[in-house]
Order: structure tokens, then C-alpha cells, then sequence
């Protein structure tokens, strides 16, 4: 069990630093005054890749038109990828009736280009504003989000990542619903954590902007182009590895851009293994301290389920492990959860802690595997 210990003593000192990093964020962001001129406000750019999203864009669409912005200084650029539905007529009418709205098309595949990226490629090389601002379609941003995450860019920030809560569409019992926004809310702690270490570690593409001049310096998608997922995440992770200026962290709730939660168990599945697909692109120390997590997660899956071969002497232990992860990842979360204001999720983190080491055992493994459905195709990890 000395490996065991091991890899417990790792995960708390990680714990301990992305707590540190949350401290820094938060005493960062606590003297920052949004700017007051409208005359000093950058030039924005909105960009959003669609595929069979005729039935999100109205309302996407009423929110974009929205905002609370100078109107001479924002673009909203959408592109049509492929659809099969009604997407590109709406674009269309829309781009007819409002000057700001720029409608893009993509019609086919590149065999060495995955095909969101190539949308977001398009679209970000078309537009004209100083700084990118990237949504999904079935997102709903409020009025305030452009203003609100633009007034992050100080002091040489060349990105401002962002916070996507879950909007349930569809309704699903409380506390399904809570352990899934909790599990997602989890990814965002992290990022903003690990953005106030200076690195950080992941991101979404639903609620995301950087300079466009950092994108064109990063050489764009060029480096990932071909791994299907990752338009987000394996971008600002290359953009910190190269060093390409600062980050923050839009801890904002007039910033938050709730997203469609997964409205089925298939969609939750493939969504999962769409996530952890993009593991091997990692750099070699983020793998590493991945791979020490897994494993202590899978040695506690194994540990607790030991006593069905008569094997108590790993029960115990793993139990032990299990208790003080969850003391850890609790103290954690609740320092993120007060930023974010978000308090009201950890009313389920014990249900959702007892799932974890399971969730984490067979979503990680299938990552390195499974292929997964994602917009109407099946894909696996690259484009070939």
C-alpha cells in the first residue's frame, strides 16, 4: 500500500497548489475596474461553429444581438458546418437583417482537419476584431457577457477563459442534475485555479476569448488541427506552453454563459469520452500527473471492491484513501465554490464523490480507446 500512500501524498500536494493558484486568481482579479468608455473599448469579435443547430440559433442569436456593447465595435461571425437541417436558411435571414452578423459556409471535409476546428479557423481569420470571443450554439451568454469578459484584458492578458454552468432543457430529478453540474463545475475550478498558477490546464470552448493576434502567433489550430476535440483546451495550453502573454479568469457571474447539459445517458457517454480522447496531446507533465490520478482512483475501485475475492487487507486502505480524497477535493471545491458563487452545489458532493473513483476508472480508459458520437458522426481521437 506504500504506492497507494504515494500517489495520495501527490494528489494533496496538487490540491494543495490549485488552491494557492485560486488565492492568487482571486486577489489578482480584486482590484481590477471594468473600463467606463465606451471609446476605449477593443474591437470584439463572436465566433461560433454550428452543425444541425437550426433549432438553438434563434435563441443563440437573440442573445448575441443583445449585448450590451458598442454596436461599431462588435461582429458576430457564425459559421454553417456541414449541416443537414435548416441552419444555413437561418443564418442567412439573419445576416440580411443585421449588419453585425457575418454568415460563413463550409461544405466539405479536409482529411487532415477536424471539422469544428476548421469552422473556428475560418471564421477567426475572417474576423477583424482585436479580441475573439468563442460560444457554442446551444449556449445562451446574457446581455452582459462581452462587456463583462472584455474588461479582463489588462495588463498584457492575451486570453480570458471562462465559466459554463449547465442549463437543463430538459428537466432531469435534482440531484442528477446537481451531481452532473457539480462534476462540470469541478473542470472550471480547475481551470481558473490553474490560471492563477500562470499555466493553465484546461479549458471551454463555450465560453473562451483570446487576442486574435495570439491566435495568429500560435499559428492557430496547426499543431492539433487533427485531433477532433481540443479547439479549447489544446489551444491555451500550447498558447502557455509558448509563452504567447498572460491569462485571467472571467470570475464574473454577468460572465457566465450557461450550456445545454447533456439531455440523455448517450449523450452524457459520449461526451465524456470525447473529453478524455485528448489526453495523449497533453505535455508530458500534465500525462504524468493525469496518469498518477487515474491510478489512484483505479486502486480504489479495486481496493473497495476487494472483499469479493476475500482480499480485506486492500479494503481497508483504499476506503482510508477514499476518505481523505474526498476531505481534499471538498476543501477544494468549496474555496472555488464561494468565488464562483456557486455554494449550493456542494449540498451533493457526497453522492457525487462516492461515483468518482469509478467515473474517473472507466472514463479514462475509455478516452484511450472508444470511439465516440459527437454532432451526428462517429469519430475516434484524430482525423486520419
Amino acid at each position: 500500500m506504500f504506492f497507494l500512500a504515494t500517489l495520495l501524498i501527490f494528489y494533496a500536494a496538487v490540491l494543495g497548489l490549485l488552491m494557492k493558484g485560486f488565492s492568487d486568481l482571486s486577489k489578482n482579479l480584486k482590484g481590477r475596474k471594468a473600463t467606463s468608455s465606451p471609446e476605449s473599448f477593443p474591437s470584439v469579435s463572436i465566433v461560433v461553429a454550428a452543425r444541425n443547430e437550426a433549432r438553438n440559433l434563434p435563441r443563440l442569436l437573440s442573445c448575441l444581438l443583445q449585448q450590451n456593447y458598442p454596436g461599431e465595435k462588435l461582429e458576430v461571425l457564425i459559421v454553417d458546418d456541414r449541416s443537414e437541417d435548416e441552419t444555413w436558411d437561418i443564418l442567412i435571414r439573419a445576416e440580411r437583417a443585421h449588419r453585425s452578423l457575418k454568415a460563413l459556409r463550409v461544405t466539405d471535409l479536409l482529411p487532415d482537419f477536424a471539422p469544428k476546428k476548421r469552422a473556428l479557423d475560418l471564421a477567426i481569420r475572417s474576423s477583424r476584431g482585436e479580441i475573439v470571443l468563442l460560444t457554442d450554439a446551444d449556449c445562451t451568454p446574457p446581455p452582459t457577457w462581452v462587456r463583462t469578459t472584455v474588461s479582463f484584458y489588462r495588463d498584457g492578458v492575451n486570453a480570458v477563459l471562462g465559466f459554463s454552468p449547465y442549463r437543463f432543457d430538459k428537466p432531469l430529478p435534482r440531484i442528477v442534475e446537481s451531481m452532473l453540474a457539480l462534476d462540470y463545475f469541478s473542470l472550471a475550478a480547475i481551470a481558473a485555479a490553474s490560471v492563477g498558477l500562470g499555466r493553465p490546464l484546461t479549458a471551454t470552448g463555450t465560453n473562451l476569448s483570446y487576442r486574435r493576434s495570439t491566435f495568429l502567433q500560435a499559428e492557430g489550430f496547426e499543431n492539433i488541427k487533427r485531433w477532433v476535440s481540443g479547439d479549447d483546451d489544446l489551444f491555451i495550453q500550447r498558447a502557455a506552453h509558448e509563452k504567447l502573454g498572460r491569462f485571467s479568469y472571467a470570475l464574473s457571474p454577468n460572465a457566465f454563459v450557461p450550456a445545454a447539459a447533456p439531455m440523455s445517458w448517450q449523450q452524457f457517454w459520449n461526451q465524456r469520452i470525447r473529453y478524455a480522447s485528448k489526453v495523449k496531446q497533453y505535455d508530458v507533465e500534465m500525462i504524468a500527473g493525469l496518469v498518477a490520478v487515474y491510478l489512484l482512483n483505479a486502486l480504489i475501485v479495486f481496493g473497495s471492491l476487494s472483499p469479493f475475492w476475500n482480499a480485506w487487507s486492500f479494503f481497508w486502505p483504499a476506503v482510508a484513501s477514499w476518505g481523505m480524497k474526498s476531505v481534499l477535493e471538498f476543501s477544494f471545491l468549496r474555496q472555488a465554490s464561494r468565488g464562483f458563487g456557486q455554494e449550493g452545489l456542494l449540498k451533493y458532493f457526497l453522492p457525487t464523490q462516492f461515483l468518482h473513483p469509478l467515473y474517473v476508472t472507466v472514463f479514462g480508459l475509455l478516452g484511450l480507446f472508444a470511439r465516440y458520437r459527437w454532432k451526428g458522426a462517429m469519430f475516434s481521437k484524430k482525423i486520419h
